[in-house]
């Protein structure tokens, strides 16, 4: 498994290249139990084409929680245990609070958003091709002090507002639940995804500096 970290304006972002694709079974599973439409109803238009942001969504919240999909659940588990002890180089304990499943056809994109009441988000690329994650800051990291409109040579982690995080099946991103992030549009009959969030569990603080704090499960 090869992973990259990816600093941008400072927040840890981490891409696994895991090798391990689904099996068809397990992408039968997913594209069944993805029906949940969704569509914000906005109008999208690039390059004077236009694009859709409907796509099926799962129903279930907690799809890592079907004993069919435990493989899937190693994956991001094993990738999150690496990026806790090896990236952030922290001891604390989380958990996957929430899971689930999106399943875009060609042209389909998931907008621009957040995943708020948790740390960390993470997406396995279960089926993907030619596909794009793409983070969204509100300033760049020199815009943070004084927000000037600069005049850029060459775009990098330190002066773009946005960032494409190119991906392909087998692959895991994790990152801070707080960045506005995207997908790139479909280019293929369908992609199909797996998202999971985690929190922090177990005691936080101490009681020598009065801020301890057990977060039960």
């Amino acid at each position: 498994m090869s992973k990259y970290i990816l600093n941008v304006a400072g927040y840890p972002i981490c891409l696994f290249q895991t090798n391990k694709i689904p099996t068809e079974k397990n992408l039968n599973i997913l594209r069944k139990i993805s029906k949940k439409g969704f569509q914000d109803n906005k109008p999208y238009e690039l390059a004077g084409l236009n694009y859709s942001s409907k796509f099926k969504l799962s129903y279930d919240s907690h799809i890592l929680k079907n004993k069919k999909l435990k493989n899937i659940e190693k994956i991001f588990l094993d990738c999150f245990k690496d990026y806790v002890n090896d990236i952030l180089q922290i001891k604390n304990e989380f958990y996957i609070c929430n899971s689930w499943s999106t399943l875009q056809k060609k042209g389909e994109f998931h907008p621009n958003h957040t995943h708020p009441n948790h740390i960390f988000s993470a997406v396995y690329y279960a089926k993907a091709q030619k596909s794009s994650l793409i983070f969204h800051l509100e300033r760049s990291r020199i815009q943070e002090n004084f927000h000037f409109s600069y005049d850029i040579k060459e775009y990098n982690i330190y002066n773009s507002t946005s960032w494409f995080v190119e991906v392909n099946s087998g692959d895991v991103i994790i990152f801070p639940g707080q960045l506005r992030h995207e997908s790139s549009v479909c280019e293929n009959d369908e992609r199909i995804i797996v998202g999971s969030s985690f929190f922090i569990k177990g005691k936080i603080g101490s009681e020598e500096m009065y801020n301890d704090l057990n977060l039960k499960v």
